[in-house]
């Protein structure tokens, strides 16, 4: 019997918090925007699972990003 192969895939993941917009539509746009830019300037890959959240396939770009987007007074950014 042959078993099929089980691929893993590990994402990690960065939370936005904005401590001025709570409308769950403008933080999905902001978010967004982010991920673009991401890509734009950096060449860094990501997806939007949640309206508050980026998903990278690699710890290398999400710790890039997360230095690159943490120096915004419009909102903070941690890990999860």
């Amino acid at each position: 019997m042959i078993l099929p192969s089980i691929v893993i895939t590990m994402m990690y993941t960065l939370k936005f918090n904005f401590t001025t917009v709570t409308n769950t539509a403008a933080i999905d746009a902001l978010v967004y925007a982010l991920s673009i830019d991401l890509f734009v300037h950096n060449r860094i890959e990501c997806t939007q699972p949640s309206h508050d959240r980026l998903e990278f396939t690699s710890d290398r770009d999400c710790t890039i990003a997360q230095l690159i987007l943490s120096g915004n007074s419009r909102y903070t950014v941690a890990r999860q």
